[in-house]
């Protein structure tokens, strides 16, 4: 791997690397509009992802407090099966919500979606049953798929391709400060007392009020498009969309293109990111919603079962933070860290597999938090590896529909009849990792014959088509990230 051009970093252009003379950006000013765009847009996304996290892995944390017993979910894969419907409403809503999000612009749409998951997350201390919790868990992911996609969207109208991954791992890793805080507030409302509500529903009715609030606030405090975002002059948001010439991706575009969508369904690409998310997924699955129920079966109390899951925040920030410094600060390295990223986690499972002691297993499970470093990567690659805006969304939807595919596949491989250690669901999570380790390079291998075949025929990439809503395939300047 070659070391990258510091000028190219943070949207900032040497005038020798390009070919089209129109494109002129100075570097003080972009350096100070880009601190502009960090600090009035990155935020808002890391706030909104840690929320939505924090409810998305509260199933988890909450299943020691009496949610398993209260709902009868102590047998057989019921409790993986709450855990998976979750994530086939994410793929029944990804693609609508997505879609709604380029007609609606995602400002509007991203407040819509939290005080939806809000209201549903509020009605899960009324659930009683097997079924009313499946029903609840389904909807709820419904309403919450549309909010990573939107986010790969609004990443890629105000990024260059230099930035993105690094700010793509900004927000995912508040999965981290999530994991952070919650454990820490959930401890503390474990030890209220109530005659009426048992310790995981006043968890649940916490989480759903203040995401509620929050959706609230994003009406007011979401940047818009960056044609209408309030607080930027119109010098500056000339300037913003100049920048987006580098990416050769087009710009903003509210018109679904049929066109396009057919072209990523057709893509070799778009499957292996797909393959690549799914894989690597896996692991999210066990971190997010067996984490507390893992620690509960090394002989652990729910309460400390709980704080274990504090390093797992820190865990988070460190791989999901690191995995995008290397990406922006090394040219050429996203899938080889997708490889890298793997071996962790799969020293991690043989450790929980084959080692009988408690403190190599709690050591081993922490390493299973190197999938973030994977899957932030495929977040990247899902942004900037598209151009045409109705791709892109269709590229965004489909990286997370196999997020979704992932945590199905992690879930059902923890069958209660596998408790208390697991020892055989954490050798199918090996498997899956050794599998992703060989097939990033393949498809690295792929893209970057595909990039030497482009200029081989067409010449060094030009600009003058930059802004225009044409796919990469249209567009014979666009290059893909490797």
């Amino acid at each position: 791997m070659e070391k990258k051009d510091e000028s190219l970093v943070e949207g900032v252009v040497d005038r020798s690397t390009e070919s089209d003379p129109s494109i002129e950006i100075i570097r003080d000013s972009d350096r100070a509009l880009l601190r502009k765009i960090d600090w009035r847009l990155m935020p808002v996304l890391c706030i909104t992802f840690a929320l939505q996290y924090w409810d998305k892995g509260l199933l988890g944390q909450a299943a020691v407090f009496g949610l398993r017993t209260d709902l009868g979910l102590t047998q057989g894969k019921s409790f993986s099966w709450v855990s998976v419907i979750f994530y086939f409403g994410h793929i029944v809503g990804m693609y609508p919500a997505s879609l709604l999000a380029q007609r609606f612009r995602p400002k509007r749409a991203c407040s819509v979606l939290s005080v939806l998951w809000s209201i549903v997350m509020l009605t899960t201390p009324a659930c009683k049953t097997y079924s009313g919790i499946l029903a609840n868990r389904f909807f709820l992911g419904v309403v919450e798929a549309g909010v990573n996609p939107i986010f790969m969207l609004v990443v890629g109208m105000w990024y260059t391709k230099q930035e993105q991954v690094l700010r793509s791992s900004i927000w995912f890793s508040f999965s981290g400060g999530s994991l952070l805080i919650s454990p820490v507030i959930n401890f503390g409302l474990a030890h209220i007392q109530s005659n009426r509500l048992h310790p995981w529903q006043i968890m649940y009715l916490f989480a759903g009020g203040l995401s509620f609030l929050w959706g609230i606030a994003l009406l007011f405090i979401f940047p818009d498009t960056p044609e209408l975002a309030k607080g930027f002059t119109e010098s500056e948001r000339e300037r913003v969309i100049e920048r987006m010439r580098l990416n050769n991706a087009g710009t903003t575009n509210t018109t679904v293109n049929l066109s396009q969508i057919m072209e990523a369904l057709l893509e070799y690409q778009f499957w292996g990111l797909i393959i690549l998310s799914l894989l690597s997924c896996t692991g999210a699955a066990v971190v997010t919603q067996f984490a507390s129920i893992v620690f509960n079966g090394m002989g652990f109390n729910a309460y400390d079962s709980l704080l274990l899951n504090l390093p797992t925040g820190a865990m988070a920030f460190i791989c999901v933070l690191g995995s995008g410094y290397l990406g922006r600060h090394w040219n050429n390295s996203r899938f080889y860290i997708i490889s890298l990223s793997c071996l962790p986690v799969i020293l991690g499972c043989a450790l929980l597999w084959k080692v009988d002691n408690k403190g190599a297993k709690i050591f081993g499970f922490y390493l299973l938090n190197f999938f973030s470093a994977a899957w932030v990567q495929c977040i990247g690659l899902g942004t900037s590896n598209a151009g045409g805006y109705t791709k892109k969304a269709v590229y965004a939807a489909g990286t997370f529909i196999g997020y979704s595919l992932g945590n199905v596949t992690g879930s059902l491989l923890f069958d209660q009849k596998f408790a208390p250690a697991f020892s055989q669901s954490f050798t199918g999570i090996l498997v899956c990792f050794a599998v992703c380790f060989f097939l990033a390079p393949v498809l690295r291998v792929m893209l970057d014959r595909e990039n030497k075949n482009r200029t081989k025929l067409y010449g060094p990439p030009t600009f003058d088509k930059a802004l225009e809503d044409l796919s990469d395939k249209e567009n014979t300047s666009f290059r893909y990230a490797l």
